[in-house]
């Protein structure tokens, strides 16, 4: 499985569409095996669609991104767990552990905001 974050120095991005840099973390038997970075040229966002299928990227985990561009990433198979806030590698072992939940960073702390659940 693969899962990728958008990242600004150690915390998730607060933005999928203007991060400069994303990480790629394959993941087996609730272990991070190997883990490769991406610097991000493009802003558009049919670009990050495409690396994100390109390098088959089962889920994203991000901070706040348009719904237009989570619509096109769920379209090709991807699923989003998005308006989350904090350390990448916190992040990774409570998606790991089925700990994550979708809108947890969104203003206001209302889980599930963003149409998410639970892992």
């Amino acid at each position: 499985m693969k899962v990728a974050v958008p990242r600004f120095a150690e915390q998730v991005a607060p933005c999928f569409e203007y991060s400069a840099t994303i990480t790629i973390f394959s993941i087996r038997r609730h272990e991070v095996v190997e883990q490769q970075d991406f610097r991000l040229q493009s802003r558009d966002a049919l670009d990050r669609v495409r690396l994100m299928r390109d390098q088959q990227v089962d889920t994203l985990i991000c901070g706040g991104l348009h719904e237009r561009v989570e619509q096109m990433l769920c379209a090709s198979g991807i699923r989003v767990i998005s308006w989350v806030a904090g350390e990448v590698d916190d992040l990774l072992n409570r998606y790991i552990d089925g700990r994550l939940t979708a809108g947890e960073g969104r203003p206001g702390g209302r889980p599930g905001a963003a149409g998410g659940e639970g892992v």
